[in-house]
């Protein structure tokens, strides 16, 4: 209620009270009036002081529902949060699965491996003794070493069996003490890939190959000296290639000839 609308009731209340002025002592209704205005005061307050507490309430309801909203939010964020989490974890659990059904197949098959590369070099032709004897027995102590992350393992006999396969792509000529008929001569050794090991001795007295069969050094005619000599200067890019003509033990074996 407004101050205008106080005035009037004020004037309302004096007009009636003045009415009844000739029944009653003027003290008395200066009384009366100045308890009515009280009254009309009082009741004034009480109305604005509600009329606050309203306001006051709206906004705290709308606080509220601000923070209802916001809530709702969050919660949904929390589930889609925890939703993601929970997906993680069972991807994670997957994985973990198959790393243990991985390890149980692949552990195997690296000893199986490193025990065929053993058997493969024990047959094989005798060329880079040493190396790759070290190499095997690297590979041994890898497998047999519980700190060494499974990955590693399988990398280092990967590359073991890529530096083995890769000798059968390549040649190469070495200085060896072979143990010939003789007894140990110093020869050139050349190697053919996986082909086949021929010897020269540097008199060109001693020419020969390794005997796959047999596995000794196997003498050769003489008239092979020249073309394991032709060999020799091609891998040492002395001079051109050029087509040659070396005998192999098993065509040996299988045209009658012998060592």
């Amino acid at each position: 209620m407004n101050p205008a609308t106080t005035i009037l009731l004020a004037a309302l209340v004096l007009s009636s009270l003045a009415g009844q002025a000739s029944a009653a002592d003027p003290s008395t209704i200066e009384q009366q009036s100045v308890t009515a205005l009280k009254r009309e005061i009082a009741t004034q307050s009480k109305v604005e002081q509600w009329s606050e507490q309203r306001q006051a309430l709206v906004n705290e309801l709308l606080d509220q529902k601000t923070q209802l909203e916001w809530n709702r939010f969050q919660t949904k964020k929390y589930h889609q949060y925890v939703d993601h989490k929970q997906a993680t974890i069972a991807d994670l659990k997957r994985q973990k699965e198959q790393m243990t059904l991985l390890r149980k197949e692949l552990e195997p098959f690296l000893d199986s491996t490193v025990a065929t590369l053993h058997d493969a070099i024990a047959s094989d032709m005798p060329f880079l003794a040493q190396e790759r004897q070290e190499r095997l027995a690297f590979l041994d102590q890898s497998l047999t070493d519980p700190d060494l992350a499974l990955s590693e393992k399988l990398r280092r006999v990967l590359e073991a069996v890529q530096v083995e396969a890769d000798y059968g792509n390549s040649v190469e000529v070495t200085e060896q003490t072979l143990p010939l008929a003789g007894g140990d001569t110093m020869v050139q050794v050349v190697r053919l890939g996986r082909i086949g090991l021929f010897y020269l001795s540097p008199d060109g007295n001693k020419v020969g190959l390794w005997d796959r069969e047999a596995r000794v050094w196997s003498p050769l005619p003489d008239d092979y000296r020249d073309t394991v000599r032709v060999t020799i200067d091609m891998i040492e890019q002395k001079r051109a290639a050029e087509l040659i003509e070396l005998p192999l033990p098993d065509a040996m074996r299988a045209a009658g000839g012998g060592a």
